[in-house]
């Protein structure tokens, strides 16, 4: 009874007490003219962790046209560039993706205060899940089941009708030791790709991020059979458009020298996954 007590006592005093709205706008107004990096984290007079993103430079949407012609002609449609025009668009995109998401019931960060040209955003999670693969990697039966994590957090989004914008493996969350949330919504596929193209790029990117680390691991096997579970479960329409991307990649599961550097070595393990 008396631990009970202690309890009920004690633990207040550990959680951040919040804000009121118009102190979370007045800490965004002050930070962010601080601020120098696009995005950063800082604690707030109430110990309370929050991170802010703020307009970084425009970019030039050519660019972006040009790859998503190479994507077009290539039939990699799925991964077609998505623009990011930065600048005061990218903040109003991520406001827009993180309400879509919320609203959906997807698991994203708390919108805290916004500004034109800054967003404030509650810390979603201490770890993400690319961090843990690789903190479990020596442990079969944890990475594979950190892997399985992530591939149902994802169907569940999918589950809402809802896509992600880089659903890699460094933007998955541990809200909790079962719970993946997501963060990183300053593009929106659903502005060139349907539905299904959305959900089939989500997969791609989830492969594209865990394939290396699941085949140094020496769990190669097991992780492709539990994609192929979790695949053969989506959309007729979705998981052909994952195949078609992957039957294209093939030839690139033989570009696995050290020199051709990180990017390449990871696509190359996603061509072998498949």
């Amino acid at each position: 009874m008396t631990r009970w007590l202690c309890s009920i006592i004690v633990t207040p005093l550990f959680m951040p007490m919040s804000l009121t709205p118009e102190e979370y706008q007045q800490q965004l107004s002050f930070l962010a003219a601080q601020q120098q990096q696009t995005i950063a984290s800082h604690i707030l007079p109430n110990q309370e962790k929050i991170w802010i993103r703020k307009a970084g430079p425009t970019n030039a949407l050519w660019r972006y046209r040009l790859m998503h012609l190479v994507s077009e002609m290539s039939g990699l449609k799925p991964l077609t560039p998505i623009p990011n025009p930065g600048g005061v668009a990218m903040i109003a995109t991520e406001i827009k993706r993180i309400r879509e998401l919320h609203n959906a019931g997807v698991l994203v960060p708390t919108i805290l205060a916004e500004q034109n040209n800054a967003l404030m955003t509650r810390s979603l999670g201490k770890r993400n899940l690319l961090k843990h693969w690789r903190k479990v990697g020596q442990t079969p039966s944890e990475l594979l089941q950190a892997w399985q994590l992530g591939l149902n957090a994802i169907a569940d989004v999918h589950a809402k009708k809802q896509y992600l914008s880089q659903a890699f493996a460094r933007n998955m969350m541990y809200v909790n030791d079962t719970t993946i949330g997501f963060i990183d919504f300053e593009d929106d596929p659903g502005t060139l790709l349907s539905l299904p193209l959305c959900h089939a790029r989500d997969w791609l990117s989830y492969l594209q991020s865990g394939a290396n680390i699941m085949e140094s691991a020496g769990v190669k096997t097991e992780a492709h059979a539990l994609w192929m579970q979790t695949l053969d479960k989506v959309p007729a329409d979705v998981r052909l458009a994952v195949q078609q991307v992957m039957r294209k990649l093939r030839l690139l599961k033989h570009f696995n020298a050290p020199w051709m550097g990180k990017d390449t070595l990871r696509l190359s393990a996603m061509a072998r996954f498949g």
